[in-house]
C-alpha cells in the first residue's frame, strides 16, 4: 500500500496498539492536527526568542503602567520632532472634530437655544479665555491622540452671569496632572479612586503640572476631587482600563527608524552633492600630519570633512580613499511601504498621511475614506461624545437651572463636523435616490454630511422668501417655478 510506519505516533491512555495501517494513519493524521492548532502558542523555531520574563499575561492597567510614561515622552518627541508624527497626530484631529461637533439642544425655548449658542461660540467657555467650545474639543483630541487621555473639569464663574451666560467653565489638563504617587494597587489606579464595586469615585488632581515645577524643587500637592466634576477621555481597549494610550504607538519604533533613514538618505544626497578636487603635488613636505605650503612654507590643516567646490592638496604619499557603502535599494518604494505601515497603525490613509494620490482613483479613494470615516466615527461616538460632550450637555443643563439663568431642554442633538465628498456629483444623486427610495430619510443624510437639519431648513425657508420678495425663481423653490407647491401626502396603514 505504500504506507511506512516511519513516524511515531503516541498512544493515548486506554488505546490498543494495532498494525492495521488504516488505523495508524487516522491516529498519525490526528497528532498533526494537534501539532498544527494554535501554533502561536506553542514553542518553537518559528516563536523562538518571543517569550521573556516582560511578556506576560498582565492586567489592563499593569501592563500599561510599566511604559505609559516613557511611550508617552517619546511619541510627544516624534511629534514636536517629526513631520511624519505631527502630520498624523494632524489628520486625525482634523477628521474627528474638526471645526468642532455642534450641540443642538432638542425640544428647549428659543432664549435657551440662543443662551446656549452664544456660550459655546464665546472664549468665555474656556477657563483660560482661549478657545471656545469646539476650540476645546480639537485641543481635547489632539491632547488624547498624542498622549493617550485628556481631562477636562468643570469649573464655576459667576462672572458670565453679567453677560446673561450660564456660570461654567471647562478647563483642559493634561493627564500628567493626574497624581500616580497615589497609587495603592487596590482602589487607586492611576490618580483614579474606586470603590470597593469598582466604581469610580474621585480624582487626584496636581495642582500644576509635574513638567513645570518652580526652581525650589517642591513637591506638588494633589487634591482629591469629585469624579462628577471630571471627564477623563481616552480610548478603552480593555475592559477596566483606567487610563489610555497614544494613538499608533504600535508603530513608534518604527516612526522613528524612518525618520532616521530619511536623515541618512538627505546626507547621503548631500555628500553625493559636493565635487571636490584633489591635487597631488610630489614637491609638497608633510610633517607631522599637517601640508606646507610650498610658498610661505607655513603648516596648514588637512580638510576634515567635505565641502563643496573645495580643492585638496596631496603631499607625496598621499591619498584619499571613499567608501563605497551597499546599496538600500529603492529608496521611494521601501519608504512608501513603512510609511503605509505607519498610517495603517493611526487608523488613518496612507493618502491623508503623505499626500500622494498619485496610485489612486475614485473608487480606491472612495474605499479608503470610508474604512478611515470608520475609525473616525468610533473615535466620535465611542470616545468624545459620551466622555466629554453628554457630560458636558447635563452639566450645562444643571448649572442652568441652578442659577436660573435659562431652562432646560429635553436633550442635545449632536452633529459631527462637514464631510467633504470625494466626488459631489456622482455621490450626491445617490443621496438624493436613498431619500426618494424611503431608505434614509432627509435629516439623515443632513446630520451625516455635517449639517444640522433644523438649520438647514431654517436658512433654505429665509433663502426662497427673499428670493421670492426680490422677484427670483429658484429651482429648489416649487412655489415660485410652478406657482403652487406639490403637497406631501401619506397613505395610511393597511389594516
Amino acid at each position: 500500500m505504500g504506507f511506512t510506519f516511519s513516524n511515531r505516533v503516541p498512544l493515548q491512555k486506554g488505546d490498543k496498539f494495532s498494525l492495521d495501517p488504516l488505523i495508524h494513519a487516522q491516529r498519525l493524521a490526528s497528532y498533526q492536527q494537534i501539532q498544527r492548532a494554535f501554533e502561536a502558542g506553542k514553542q518553537s523555531r518559528r516563536t523562538e526568542g518571543w517569550d521573556s520574563l516582560s511578556l506576560v499575561n498582565g492586567g489592563p492597567n499593569s501592563d500599561i503602567r510599566l511604559v505609559l510614561d516613557r511611550m508617552v515622552r517619546r511619541h510627544q518627541d516624534m511629534i514636536d520632532s517629526d513631520p511624519w508624527a505631527s502630520k498624523a497626530i494632524n489628520v486625525i484631529q482634523n477628521n474627528w472634530v474638526g471645526d468642532g461637533i455642534v450641540g443642538n439642544p432638542i425640544g428647549g425655548s428659543a432664549r435657551f437655544k440662543d443662551g446656549y449658542r452664544e456660550w459655546a461660540e464665546s472664549t468665555l467657555c474656556d477657563f483660560y479665555g482661549n478657545q471656545n467650545f469646539y476650540g476645546i474639543q480639537s485641543l481635547v483630541a489632539r491632547t488624547t491622540a498624542a498622549r493617550g487621555s485628556c481631562l477636562v473639569r468643570f469649573r464655576l464663574n459667576e462672572d458670565l452671569l453679567r453677560y446673561g451666560l450660564v456660570p461654567l467653565q471647562l478647563q483642559t489638563l493634561e493627564p500628567d496632572y493626574l497624581d500616580f504617587s497615589k497609587d495603592n494597587g487596590l482602589n487607586i489606579r492611576f490618580g483614579k479612586e474606586y470603590d470597593q464595586a469598582g466604581r469610580l469615585q474621585a480624582y487626584w488632581i496636581r495642582r500644576a503640572h509635574p513638567g513645570e515645577r518652580d526652581w525650589t524643587g517642591n513637591t506638588i500637592i494633589s487634591d482629591r476631587i469629585s469624579a462628577e466634576e471630571i471627564c477623563h477621555v481616552y480610548e478603552v481597549r480593555r475592559p477596566g482600563q483606567a487610563i489610555g494610550v497614544p494613538f499608533g504607538v504600535s508603530a513608534l519604533l518604527k516612526l522613528r527608524d524612518v525618520s532616521d533613514r530619511d536623515a541618512a538618505q538627505l546626507m547621503k544626497d548631500k555628500l553625493a552633492a559636493c565635487f571636490m578636487a584633489f591635487v597631488t603635488d610630489p614637491s609638497i613636505e608633510v610633517a607631522q600630519g599637517q601640508q606646507l605650503d610650498p610658498s610661505t612654507g607655513l603648516a596648514f590643516p588637512l580638510l576634515d570633512k567635505l565641502q563643496p567646490g573645495a580643492i585638496e592638496i596631496l603631499g607625496d604619499g598621499r591619498s584619499v580613499t571613499f567608501a563605497n557603502p551597499p546599496s538600500s535599494g529603492d529608496f521611494s518604494t521601501t519608504q512608501k511601504y513603512h510609511l503605509l505601515s505607519i498610517a495603517t497603525a493611526y487608523e488613518i490613509t496612507y493618502e491623508s498621511l503623505t499626500g500622494d494620490y498619485s496610485q489612486v482613483n475614485f473608487s480606491s479613494a472612495r474605499m479608503g475614506r470610508m474604512e478611515m470615516r470608520q475609525s473616525v466615527s468610533r473615535w466620535r461616538w465611542s470616545i468624545l461624545i459620551p466622555q466629554l460632550l453628554k457630560r458636558v450637555e447635563q452639566r450645562y443643563k444643571q448649572t442652568s437651572m441652578m442659577t436660573g439663568v435659562q431652562r432646560t431642554s429635553r436633550s442635545f442633538e449632536w452633529t459631527p463636523p462637514v464631510a467633504w465628498l470625494v466626488d459631489p456629483a456622482r455621490e450626491i444623486p445617490a443621496y438624493v435616490d436613498a431619500i426618494r427610495a424611503g431608505m434614509m430619510s432627509l435629516s439623515e443624510v443632513q446630520r451625516m454630511l455635517g449639517y444640522v437639519p433644523s438649520a438647514v431648513l431654517k436658512e433654505l425657508g429665509e433663502d426662497m422668501k427673499a428670493a421670492r420678495d426680490a422677484g427670483l425663481k429658484l429651482d429648489v423653490d416649487l412655489a415660485s417655478t410652478t406657482g403652487t407647491v406639490r403637497p406631501v401626502t401619506m397613505e395610511p396603514p393597511a389594516p
